[in-house]
């Protein structure tokens, strides 16, 4: 099926008195601009093969949007250089667009190049996730406040985009964290991101390896164990919480599963989930790895990063809802 054309896509300005007098200033700030024309100047940056590129389309205006406009700008004479699509860059994108793709040829309408809505994929008897609307909100702020240009980096060219890594770390870990950050560093927060006393805690069990501390002991030893435990106590002291004898599963701001360290046993030997660029490398490749499994489909994906059964439709359905949330609020 043929594309639209640039023209389709990207009219002409046109500035009308009756609504504005001319198209707003867009730029990277928090929280981030958002909206169909952040959306048609991402299009147009990547019609014209603007290096570095924007990432995906998603009507969100982040660090690497900015860095692209940056670039574009830079092959403009006259332009300033400052990332901020005001009227001269507006216009001058705009009107090369159009003319790289001056003739138009049918296809389908722009309307239907919009990303499926989130909404839509989130089932009807979904429980509420952990976090209020609000604070999902504040959880994508803190993210990409501190750590935006990794995770534009990270998702650029994946079907994958910022928000959702945020939504997975609004489902993960900011129930815990959120009450930290006025109070501790971005990095002291990532280094205390270890969770999950599953298979040791009364009334829960596990299925994956360590299936609870004395398993893991009689594997790695007492003193490897005596410093998972030290780590375990030292986030349990933050939450005003006793100290137990237990090794923590879940480590990372994305919850790196400790079975992985059979495999990729530096991340935990390591103490590498105290380095967030680290864990976000993790969250990308498994999420690259289901997405292959569930052959494109966001839901099953994210279903299938979490794991099997009723648990991992309901994780799928809290990361969905967050996810909408974070889209749609800025």
């Amino acid at each position: 099926m043929p594309l639209p054309s640039v023209a389709q896509v990207f009219p002409p300005p046109v500035y009308k008195v009756d609504t504005m007098s001319e198209p707003r200033d867009l730029f990277y700030c928090f929280p981030l601009m958002r909206g169909e024309d952040v959306r048609a100047v991402q299009k147009a940056l990547t019609t014209l093969g603007v290096q570095p590129p924007c990432g995906t389309s998603d009507g969100i205006f982040g660090n690497a949007t900015r860095l692209s406009v940056e670039a574009f700008q830079r092959s403009v004479h006259d332009l300033i250089v400052d990332g901020v699509v005001g009227r001269l860059t507006h216009d001058a994108l705009f009107g090369k667009a159009i003319a790289a793709f001056p003739e138009p040829k049918t296809g389908i309408a722009p309307a239907q190049w919009s990303p499926p809505d989130v909404s839509s994929l989130i089932r009807s008897t979904a429980s509420k996730p952990p976090l209020r609307r609000d604070q999902a909100l504040q959880c994508r702020d803190w993210l990409m406040q501190h750590f935006g240009s990794e995770i534009e980096k990270a998702v650029s060219g994946t079907p994958f985009d910022a928000l959702l890594i945020c939504a997975i770390a609004a489902k993960e870990t900011a129930p815990i964290w959120l009450n930290w950050i006025n109070q501790m560093s971005a990095d002291e927060i990532v280094a205390r991101c270890v969770f999950d006393a599953s298979g040791d805690a009364p009334g829960t069990s596990r299925n994956a390896f360590p299936a609870n501390t004395a398993i893991f002991r009689k594997k790695y030893g007492d003193q490897v164990t005596a410093e998972f435990i030290d780590e375990a106590n030292r986030t349990r002291a933050l939450r005003k919480m006793g100290p137990k004898d237990w090794v923590y599963k879940g480590y990372g701001i994305f919850q790196y599963d400790l079975q992985h360290i059979l495999t990729d046993p530096s991340f935990f030997l390591n103490k590498q989930w105290r380095d967030f660029p680290s864990c976000l490398a993790r969250v990308m490749s498994e999420l690259k790895l289901k997405n292959q499994s569930a052959s494109g489909d966001l839901r099953e994906t994210i279903r299938l990063y979490n794991g099997k059964g009723e648990r991992a439709q309901i994780y799928a359905d809290h990361v969905l809802i967050m996810y909408d949330w974070m889209k749609k609020n800025s």
